[in-house]
């Protein structure tokens, strides 16, 4: 069976970023002129999207600090998906939320259902473009990740269980509460 480089959970929010990059530019695609695609957008349920745009960005920076992360201490697996099978579970995703999200829109705004014959073909090669370019940044991010192992060295990045070493407090300084019980000055009654 083969294996995601980052769990599962890292990765949908990262490509569910790109399902909005792909969103925004299969509109611009459309609807060249900013005017037409604002109304077009309007009257077709699309209120939400710069809310979601910033909770899809933030959800993104913070999958891919999260990947960066896990796999700078883990490092990399033998058993990794090639990229060819991380993109096509990528752009899978995408575009199947993409689809899903304008079907969701043209109902919740009651707008009707036939202009989705040239969202749809449009979204997809999108869609497509995007997750191929989610997928490369996410191998990117991993290959970083996998640089700064080595550069920092292959051990763990925290110390085995009892290796650590207390280190002695220095007692020329007294702490703040050594202040409150020895009678120092304190705040006005």
């Amino acid at each position: 069976m083969s294996r995601l480089p980052v769990p599962r959970s890292i990765v949908w929010p990262i490509a569910f970023a790109g399902v909005f990059v792909g969103h925004a530019l299969t509109y611009a695609i459309l609807a060249p002129v900013a005017q037409t695609r604002s109304q077009l957008l309007a009257s077709t349920g699309h209120a939400y999207l710069p809310v979601a745009v910033h909770a899809g960005l933030v959800s993104a920076l913070m999958g891919l600090a999260t990947a960066f992360l896990g796999r700078l201490g883990r490092g990399r697996d033998a058993r990794e998906i090639p990229f060819r099978g991380l993109a096509s579970r990528v752009v899978s995703f995408q575009f199947l939320t993409f689809a899903a999200i304008e079907v969701a829109e043209r109902m919740a705004a009651r707008a009707p259902l036939h202009d989705l014959t040239h969202v749809l073909p449009a979204g997809a090669v999108t869609q497509l473009a995007v997750g191929v370019l989610v997928a490369a940044v996410i191998k990117l991010v991993l290959r970083a990740a996998d640089a700064a192992g080595e550069i920092l060295g292959s051990g763990s990045p925290t110390p085995p269980g009892g290796s650590l070493v207390p280190l002695p407090l220095r007692t020329a300084v007294p702490a703040f509460t050594d202040r409150l019980m020895l009678g120092g000055r304190g705040p006005p009654r």
